[in-house]
C-alpha cells in the first residue's frame, strides 16, 4: 500500500479560514475504486453539490475490508469482491480539529443489494451512483480540482474529498 502526501487546509484554500491546530482527533475512513463488468468505475454524487466522489465513508470497526464492503452496499448497491488495499492518505482538517486517515481500496462488483441502506442524509441529499469510463472520470475529477484551486468549491469537507479522491483515482490509473 502506498502512502500519499498529507492533505492540509493550505493545500486546498488560498486563504484558509481556520487556524492550524496543535491536536487533532483521529477518524478512519474508507474509499473504494470499484469497477464493473463494462470497465466503468463507480462514483457517487448528490443534488446538493453535484461533484463526483468515490464511494465510502467512516469506518465503524477495525475490519476495513468489511467496512468498505458495507459502504459499497450502502452507496452503490453492490457488494464488492477481489478487495485490495491500494493507498492511504492523512488529511489534517483544521475546521473541527480532525485527522482523517483514509484508506483506499480496489474492488469489483459482486452481488447487487436489494435493500436501500443509505443513511438518512444520503437519502435526503439524493445520493446517487454514476458509472464512468476511466477517461471521463479523470477528466471530471481534474476539472473539479481546477474549480477547487480557483476557490469555486464552497463546501469545506467536499473540498478535501475532491482533492483526495482525485489523487486516489489518478494514482490508481497511472499504476494499473
Amino acid at each position: 500500500m502506498n502512502n500519499l502526501n498529507i492533505i492540509k487546509d493550505t493545500d486546498i484554500f488560498s486563504k484558509p479560514e481556520f487556524s492550524n491546530v496543535s491536536k487533532y482527533k483521529k477518524r478512519v475512513t474508507v474509499k473504494a475504486i470499484v469497477k464493473n463488468n463494462e470497465e466503468k468505475f463507480a462514483f457517487v454524487t448528490n443534488s446538493i453539490h453535484n461533484y463526483i466522489l468515490l464511494p465510502g465513508g467512516g469506518a465503524e470497526s477495525n475490519n476495513l475490508k468489511k467496512e468498505i464492503n458495507r459502504e459499497c452496499k450502502e452507496e452503490i448497491f453492490f457488494s464488492i469482491k477481489n478487495i485490495k488495499e491500494l493507498f492511504k492518505v492523512k488529511e489534517l482538517r483544521n475546521r473541527k480539529s480532525k485527522e482523517y486517515e483514509t484508506i483506499c481500496f480496489y474492488g469489483e462488483i459482486d452481488s447487487k443489494s436489494e435493500e436501500d441502506t443509505r443513511t438518512y442524509s444520503e437519502k435526503k441529499n439524493e445520493l446517487k451512483i454514476v458509472w464512468l469510463s476511466k477517461n471521463k472520470a479523470l477528466k471530471i475529477l481534474k476539472k473539479q480540482v481546477e474549480m477547487l484551486k480557483k476557490g469555486e468549491v464552497k463546501f469545506y469537507n467536499t473540498a478535501f474529498n475532491i482533492l483526495r479522491d482525485y489523487r486516489f483515482f489518478k494514482e490508481y490509473i497511472e499504476n494499473e
